[in-house]
């Protein structure tokens, strides 16, 4: 819910870069109480959140290997 207040929570389309928006967690949050069980809403926010796990899940796995490929090795490491 954090997420929702601190972006604004307009369940707009941004025209402008300041505009306020809503992140897909936040409207995972603030719509899963009103969707109706087995609904399309229902299921169209499940996606978002699968469509969100594999967006952290190839960001995840980027940042992995760049680590790994610019890890120091020897005396110098901390």
């Amino acid at each position: 819910m954090v997420v929702l207040m601190v972006a604004g929570g307009a369940a707009i389309v941004p025209i402008s870069l300041f505009d306020p928006v809503r992140p897909m967690p936040a409207s995972i949050a603030a719509e899963m109480a009103e969707a109706p069980f087995r609904g399309d809403h229902y299921h169209a926010l499940f996606a978002t959140a699968v469509v969100l796990f594999h967006f952290t899940l190839l960001f995840n796995l980027a940042a992995d290997h760049i680590s790994h490929k610019y890890k120091q090795v020897g005396a110098s490491t901390l």
